[in-house]
């Protein structure tokens, strides 16, 4: 049996419009299905630290990452849809982008969208990729 996609939702809020247009633009070169983001793993068999990096790419974990209006002006959501085959890799990816807003030129509040209200609209963001 197929079980259905899982959406996992986070609303940012940002000062004004302004920013959250920005922002927004600022995220979508960041979220393409295509990108590979690197791990460093470490680990010491025998004292000797020894260090190794992995790739992860976007699309080999989702289905789907994309941004889509919100109610308010100053904020949007942006929505990972997982894939049913996704390791277990998904979440660190997930944090790791959603961290990275906070390294971004505009101040934002984020936080994740209560189960009831998640959903994707592919028609709301020309991101779906």
């Amino acid at each position: 049996m197929v079980q259905p996609p899982t959406y996992t939702t986070w609303k940012v809020r940002c000062r004004s419009f302004e920013d959250a247009h920005a922002l927004r633009e600022w995220l979508e070169e960041r979220i393409w299905l295509d990108r590979v983001m690197y791990d460093t793993v470490r680990m010491t068999p025998g004292g000797a630290e020894q260090a190794s990096s992995q790739s992860h790419r976007l699309g080999d974990y989702f289905d789907a990452i994309c941004i889509s209006p919100d109610s308010g002006n100053d904020s949007f959501r942006l929505t990972f849809q997982r894939r049913p085959s996704a390791g277990r890799y998904w979440k660190d990816l997930m944090v790791g982008i959603v961290h990275k807003i906070d390294a971004a030129p505009q101040p934002a509040q984020i936080e994740i969208e209560p189960k009831a209200k998640r959903r994707l609209h592919r028609t709301d963001s020309p991101l779906f990729r």
